[in-house]
């Protein structure tokens, strides 16, 4: 979605389309592979850049709620991580709270997951939830970017 998708996903929340979207963020394209995705931190290793992302050759990683959440149509976005039981409750209720925007008809509601993909990153489940959260938490703080209250309500 950060990659291919990207056009797509900016005109849906521009318009405020009435649909949550819920993004996990691995920070590699894990299914295929494990080669470097938008989402690829500064130095992390992939098999298409197996010295490490630059930001010479590739770029700054997106922070995709940030950029959605500037676009008027964005009613909600929250980034969540699911390391660990609390943060697996934290991201439970941020979804919930997407559907109940939607069931209001609020608008475009984005849901962004960090997650691990200890396959492609070579390491354990344990050291990928702590690499996670040691390194991919720092970039992409978690908690809620953007929500917006329906006309004549108060964000609470």
């Amino acid at each position: 979605m950060a990659s291919i998708g990207a056009a797509e996903i900016v005109h849906a929340a521009m318009r405020g389309e009435k649909f949550t979207t819920i993004f996990v963020n691995n920070a590699i394209y894990g299914m295929t592979g494990g080669q470097m995705a938008p989402t690829t931190l500064i130095g992390q290793k992939a098999t298409t850049c197996q010295e490490g992302r630059t930001r010479e050759q590739a770029g700054m990683p997106i922070r995709m709620a940030e950029m959605l959440s500037t676009l008027d149509g964005c009613a909600y976005a929250e980034r969540v991580c699911v390391t660990d039981i609390a943060n697996i409750n934290k991201a439970k209720k941020a979804i919930k709270k997407a559907f109940q925007k939607q069931m209001n008809g609020e608008g475009f509601t984005f849901i962004e997951v960090l997650s691990t993909c200890p396959t492609n990153w070579g390491m354990t489940p344990l050291k990928a939830n702590q690499w996670l959260k040691d390194n991919m938490v720092p970039y992409y703080p978690l908690g809620v970017i953007k929500e917006t209250a329906p006309e004549g309500a108060e964000v609470k």
